[in-house]
C-alpha cells in the first residue's frame, strides 16, 4: 500500500494589493513630495505675510500692501492651495482597489474647484490691493487705502472664495474618510489636515498668532498625509498558506 503524501509546510507568500510594486513606490514618492511642498508653502503665506495695522489707512500699511512680501507670500498661499488636487490625485492612486477610494474621487475634484475659485480671490487681493497702495505712496494720500476693503468685500468675489474655501474644506473631510477606510496607518492621519482645511475661512479673522498657528497646522497636516502615503505603498507583510504537494 502506498502511503498518502504529506502536505508540504507552509510557505509565506506576499499578497497582492494596490500598494505593491515600483510604480506605487514612485507614485507615493511624488504624493508625499507634493504634500511636504505644499504644507511649506501654505506656512510660508502667513509667516511672510506682513502684518501691518489695517484698523486705519496709513503709510506703514500703505508699504506693507505695496511690498514684495504681500506678493510673494500671496503666491505661495495660491500655490500651496494649488497642489492639494495633485496630491490628493496620488492619494487616490495608491487607494486604488482599497474601500477608501471611493471618498479619495470627490476630495480630488472638490480640492482642483476649491483652490481654482480661491485663486481667484487672491489675485484680486494681490494685485489689485497692491496696486491701490502704490497709488497711495505716488500720491501721499493714505485715503485711498479705505478702498482696499470694497474691493475683498465686493460680494461675488466673497461668495466664489467662500464657496471656494467650503469645497476645499468638504476636500479635507473626504481626504480624511479615505485615509482612514483605506487602511493609513495610523487611520487619523488625514484628520489634521482636515482640521486644517475646515478652518481656512475662520482664521482670516484672527490675528497674525492665529494664522502663523493655522499655517503650522496645515504644514502639519500635510506632512502627516506624506508619512501615510509611504506606509501606504510599503509591501504587506507575507501571509501563511499550506500548499498540497
Amino acid at each position: 500500500m502506498t502511503a498518502a503524501p504529506h502536505p508540504a509546510a507552509p510557505r509565506a507568500t506576499p499578497t497582492a494589493g494596490p500598494g505593491d510594486g515600483v510604480g506605487s513606490a514612485a507614485v507615493a514618492r511624488w504624493t508625499a513630495a507634493g504634500a511636504v511642498a505644499a504644507g511649506v508653502l501654505l506656512l510660508l503665506f502667513p509667516v511672510l505675510r506682513p502684518w501691518p495695522d489695517e484698523s486705519v489707512p496709513s503709510v506703514a500699511l500703505a508699504d506693507g500692501f505695496a511690498s514684495d512680501r504681500w506678493v510673494l507670500a500671496h503666491l505661495c498661499g495660491i500655490a500651496g492651495l494649488g497642489m492639494l488636487a495633485p496630491t490628493l490625485l496620488g492619494v487616490r492612486t495608491l487607494l486604488r482597489g482599497r474601500p477608501g477610494a471611493r471618498a479619495a474621487t470627490p476630495a480630488v475634484v472638490t480640492a482642483w474647484a476649491g483652490a481654482g475659485m480661491a485663486a481667484l480671490y487672491y489675485g484680486a487681493e494681490i494685485f489689485g490691493i497692491r496696486t491701490l497702495a502704490q497709488a497711495a505712496l505716488r500720491a501721499g494720500d493714505t485715503a485711498l487705502l479705505v478702498e482696499a476693503d470694497a474691493l475683498r468685500e465686493q460680494p461675488a468675489a466673497m461668495t466664489l472664495f467662500g464657496v471656494g474655501l467650503a469645497l476645499l474644506a468638504a476636500a479635507g473631510v473626504l481626504t480624511a474618510v479615505a485615509l482612514w477606510r483605506g487602511g493609513a496607518r495610523p487611520r487619523w492621519s488625514g484628520v489634521p489636515l482636515a482640521a486644517g482645511l475646515l478652518l481656512y475661512l475662520p482664521q482670516f479673522f484672527g490675528t497674525p498668532a492665529v494664522r502663523v498657528g493655522h499655517g503650522v497646522l496645515m504644514a502639519a497636516g500635510l506632512g502627516l498625509v506624506a508619512w501615510a502615503v509611504h506606509r501606504l505603498a510599503a509591501p504587506p507583510a507575507p501571509v501563511s498558506e499550506t500548499v498540497a504537494a
